[in-house]
């Protein structure tokens, strides 16, 4: 055995020696760093991976995990420690390393589908630095990432490390592709109660239309037993309890062996009654008020979304008294003789909290009383989950957040837990200066410098946090202009009571006359019943000119020009229950209104305007399909129904926004030169079907119909208007652009000076 070795051993017998006789360990004279091979690393990394320290006390444990901790590293084929006395107590000690070699050159090879540049930006490895296996391994790791990613599940990845003549290495990734398949023929065997449609949308391993130029349309075996989960989930939903995916067949397609057929053998069983049906657990309210909440019933056919269904509304009706621990599973138990399954709902009602106190943290801006007024739970409530979850919704609908968390939290009183609301917030202040161009107002240019988390109160803090919102906005474009102010206050007076206000000047050059108005109008909306219905009462002041009018040859269009004062009060009534406002799923929407603008208040004629609209919005296959109905009726008319109504309060129809299939505000009345004047009646109907094509493309299947006639309160059922078509609706990601493309055909046309043709719509736009 080499003389250090045995000093090594003797100074190791000593310490422990000592140690045992509760003696104080020995000091560390000091620590030497020896690098043998030819690759060095930096002094300061060996030392930072160190824990004993020179003049400190020597221990053999730390000494064993000082090595262990360089071996992770990755960087040392080997280390070597020697101890020796120093004298004095003192221990030396000497850690010898061997790095492993420098790095020549790192590429990857075999690659064909990816270039060598996109593949590299997963490779952590260096040349001119040393070999690391820790980086080897991850950068392998991350290379077969990349391909699972991209669709590529059988794709290998073998690192290589080959010794040169010099002593450094290359480090070579051999990386074998194969294909990244998709999805093509997807077939079943043994279904009866679904067709073979219904069945490959529950899929996610299903063909899709774009799988040839997009990334769709992938084969993810990991997804197989999601598939039969999904499968399975679908059967139980008609009562199929012995439901079953006998088996799978994966089939590469012998033309195109980037793609493979599926093939799914079914047992679908028998559909099952329900039999008897129990109810456990329960304390606080009896079992036959539980069971009338089951939306299941006996002799029913089972049915696994009214099981769901039913839990939920048991759950539902604990946690509104606080008892935030409930749960409620159905036990099942089938007669497979009978085809029968008796449910046994199980409750664990668990303690019933009431609400301590409410914090928010994360709000840097965004004062708290603004944020506290809009919680649905208060302290002393009882803890309710649905309210919580409500108080979140409605956070994030003010627009302030970008996300937020809730949590209860135990207190020092039995029965009583705080709430935490958890907020991050967003910037509110935007400025924008884009364009957009549409079928309506061509191209348009725009300016707007806005603020939703406004206060106008607070100008030491730049007017933040108050929960108010201003925006002055310009435009400026071939067929329109404007400035406008606009002002919000959701809470006036401290109560939940909603201004606003804007003031504005706006031109529109429309195809027989410009028209100018200029003014301000201002309204207060209060919620009532609910929070999906309010009432708003309003008022408006405009000066409206009407000018450049085209065919003056026509008394009836020399009439249309002229100045007016638009002095305006109006009410309206709205119920909406929409999931979404920009992209609403389910719920609908109702809204009445009616104004009145009479001379007595300073306006230059009588009339009054009453309308109705309605929307209604329902999807399927988890949101994937959207349907849409909706409809709008009005009339204006003047205190004397003879009395000419002005043309700017008159309806047009026709256009993207309106009855598409029809020219921009040509679906209207005309006079004996065939110019478009308006009418006092206006209906309008739309349909609208739309699906998912890709990522955030969606297509839309729709139909409008509607019409305008000349008098008030007449409505001609046998003069309508029908267009039907297809559409696009594009969000392009990163960008504040929607985009909606519609194609149209006026299948119905009532419109004599109109043609029935095809027409495009569209409107873009695009800030930056």
């Amino acid at each position: 055995m080499p003389l250090a070795a045995i000093r090594k051993w003797i100074a190791v017998l000593v310490i422990s020696i000592f140690s045992a006789a509760g003696l104080p360990a020995a000091e560390i004279g000091k620590i030497d760093i020896v690098q043998e091979g030819g690759s060095k690393l930096s002094p300061e990394l060996i030392q930072f991976n160190l824990q004993l320290k020179a003049g400190g006390a020597f221990d053999e444990n730390v000494l064993n995990s000082d090595i262990k901790r360089l071996y992770e590293t990755g960087y040392f084929a080997d280390v070597l420690t020697e101890t020796t006395d120093a004298g004095d107590g003192k221990i030396n000690i000497t850690i010898k390393t061997i790095a492993h070699p420098t790095i020549k050159n790192v590429y990857v090879l075999g690659n064909v589908k990816f270039d060598s540049y996109n593949l590299m930006r997963n490779v952590s490895l260096n040349g001119d630095q040393p070999l690391n296996n820790n980086q080897l391994r991850d950068s392998a790791r991350k290379l077969r990432e990349f391909y699972r990613e991209k669709g590529y599940n059988d794709a290998q990845v073998v690192p290589e490390v080959k010794t040169l003549e010099d002593g450094r290495v290359d480090v070579i990734f051999q990386i074998t592709e194969n294909l990244r398949l998709k999805v093509d023929h997807v077939t079943f065997e043994g279904n009866t109660v679904y067709s073979n449609m219904t069945l490959r949308n529950t899929l996610a391993n299903r063909w899709s239309l774009l799988s040839r130029l997009f990334e769709v349309g992938l084969f993810d075996p990991a997804e197989l037993n999601n598939d039969k989960a999904r499968l399975r989930e679908l059967y139980l939903n008609k009562g199929f309890l012995d439901f079953k995916v006998e088996d799978v067949t994966v089939t590469p397609q012998p033309g195109d062996p980037e793609y493979v057929d599926l093939h799914f053998k079914l047992y679908e069983g028998e559909p099952y009654k329900v039999g008897e049906i129990k109810v456990e657990g329960d304390h606080i309210f009896d079992s036959e008020q539980l069971l009338g909440m089951i939306s299941l019933k006996q002799g029913d056919t089972f049915d696994n979304r009214l099981e769901q269904e039913s839990n939920k509304e048991i759950t539902g009706l604990y946690q509104t008294l606080g008892h935030a621990d409930v749960s409620c599973s159905a036990e099942r138990t089938p007669n497979y003789e009978t085809k029968t399954v008796d449910l046994k709902f199980i409750v664990y009602e668990g303690r019933k909290y009431e609400v301590n106190e409410i914090h928010i943290v994360g709000n840097k801006r965004t004062k708290t009383p603004v944020i506290l007024r809009d919680l649905v739970i208060q302290p002393g409530d009882p803890l309710d989950n649905n309210r919580i979850e409500a108080s979140k919704e409605r956070l994030m609908g003010m627009g302030y957040f970008k996300n937020v968390e809730a949590v209860s939290i135990n207190t020092d009183d039995i029965g009583k837990k705080d709430v935490t609301f958890e907020v991050e917030e967003k910037e509110t202040f935007t400025f924008k200066v884009g364009a957009g161009y549409s079928s309506e107002d061509s191209l348009v240019g725009m300016a707007e410098i806005s603020n939703s988390n406004f206060d106008i109160t607070d100008p030491k803090n730049w007017f933040y946090g108050g929960g108010q919102r201003f925006r002055i906005q310009g435009m400026f474009g071939i067929e329109r202009m404007g400035f406008n102010v606009d002002f919000a206050e959701p809470w006036l007076f401290g109560i939940p009571l909603r201004l606003d206000t804007s003031g504005y000047w706006n031109e529109f050059d429309y195809e027989y006359w410009r028209e100018q108005r200029g003014g301000g109008k201002f309204s207060l909306t209060k919620n009532i019943f609910d929070d999906f219905t309010s009432v708003a009462v309003g008022y408006k002041i405009e000066h409206v000119r009407v000018f450049k009018v085209s065919g003056s040859e026509s008394q009836e269009m020399r009439d249309l020009q002229g100045n007016w004062r638009v002095s305006q009060p109006s009410l309206s009534i709205t119920r909406d229950t929409r999931d979404n406002l920009m992209e609403p799923t389910s719920g609908y929407y109702l809204n009445a209104f009616s104004s009145v603008t009479p001379r007595v208040l300073g306006s230059s004629d009588n009339y009054y305007r009453v309308e109705a609209k309605g929307s209604y919005y329902y999807s399927f296959f988890d949101k994937a399909i959207v349907a849409h109905v909706g409809g709008k009726i009005g009339t204006v008319s003047g205190f004397n129904h003879k009395d000419d109504v002005p043309v700017f309060e008159r309806y047009f129809l026709g256009g993207g926004d309106s009855l598409r299939g029809f020219p921009f505000r040509e679906v209207s009345p005309t006079d004996s030169n065939g110019h478009e004047v308006g009418g006092n009646s206006m209906l309008l109907m739309t349909a609208e079907v739309s699906h998912p094509i890709w990522d955030f493309i969606r297509g839309a299947v729709f139909v409008d119909a509607g019409n305008v006639w000349s008098s008030s309160y007449r409505y001609n059922l046998n003069k309508f208007n029908v267009g039907a078509g297809y559409g696009l609706r594009i969000k392009v990601p990163y960008f504040n652009a929607p985009i909606k493309l519609d194609l149209a055909y006026p299948i119905l046309n009532d419109q004599e000076h109109v043609k029935s043709t095809l027409r495009f719509h569209f409107n873009m736009g695009v800030a930056f």
